[in-house]
């Protein structure tokens, strides 16, 4: 008797994930991050994801930094666009910040401890990826 075999692709998940939340602005918002950190984090084409379910494109902001001295990529997203949420089942989340490269815990602690200073961020916090639905949505490099 014929099995029916599903195969599951889970993507290697290649970068650390902060989420943020602020009532501010992208642009506010990196402007802030820039300032605090001496980064140039800049605006870039938007995210665009189709939705399967809703049979349409979605689109979020979005601002990157590369930093070549250090060897690591930043990403700031929006989590919310026009038609919905990138991720619906962290909808007390605003924005993310991807951090591509090997940063140790230490740097993300220091990371989320600097970035919980800034005063349009109500709070900051390390993202275990593993519990996003479709973390392949941040794969986008």
């Amino acid at each position: 008797m014929a099995k029916n075999v599903k195969l599951v692709f889970k993507p290697e998940i290649e970068f650390r994930l902060i989420g943020i939340s602020s009532h501010e602005n992208d642009y506010h918002l990196s402007w802030a991050i820039n300032q605090k950190f001496g980064v140039n984090l800049t605006r870039q084409e938007n995210l665009v994801i189709f939705h399967k379910k809703l049979k349409e494109k979605q689109e979020f902001s979005l601002y990157s930094f590369d930093d070549e001295d250090n060897l690591y990529l930043y990403n700031l997203i929006s989590n919310t666009g026009e038609n919905g949420f990138l991720f619906p089942e962290m909808r007390n989340i605003d924005f993310f910040l991807q951090i591509y490269g090997k940063p140790g815990d230490d740097f993300i602690i220091n990371l989320i401890s600097r970035l919980n200073q800034i005063n349009i961020i109500s709070t900051s916090f390390l993202i275990d990826t593993g519990i996003l639905k479709n973390p392949e949505k941040l794969i986008f490099n």
